[in-house]
């Protein structure tokens, strides 16, 4: 199987070996982006600022094969602390990514040890 590196100036540079994403086949597979800017600055210190730029990050790794957010099909959420307070930030947030897609992605939320960020996301997208 063909597979394809995947890089974009639109997100964080892999910060280790590591690509951004690999398209293999019909799938796109994209490493955790953190809640940081392309440029590597933090994206605020709140929950809500890094899920939307790691969302933001996925969106545009995805848009460099021609893919969306509506073609995700798994997605892992990692919170730096895991307690309902913190879901319920991180869930308003990622609900507003996908309102507008019928078939949302299957979906896990787990409590990691990061490395100076709150949030950290992969997904896997399936395209044509």
């Amino acid at each position: 199987m063909l597979k394809e590196v995947i890089q974009t100036a639109n997100a964080p540079k892999p910060s280790g070996p590591y690509s951004q994403g690999v398209k293999a086949g019909q799938f796109i597979f994209v490493s955790g982006m953190d809640g940081v800017h392309p440029d590597g600055e933090l994206a605020g210190e709140t929950i809500a600022s890094q899920a939307a730029a790691s969302l933001e990050n996925i969106k545009n790794v995805l848009a460099e094969k021609g893919a969306k957010l509506s073609d995700i099909v798994q997605i892992s959420c990692h919170l730096s602390e895991l307690n309902q307070e913190n879901v319920n930030e991180f869930n308003k947030v990622y609900a507003t990514y996908f309102e507008d897609v019928e078939v949302k992605p299957a979906r896990i939320t787990v409590g990691s040890q990061l490395l100076g960020v709150k949030v950290e996301i992969t997904a896997i997208a399936s395209v044509n």
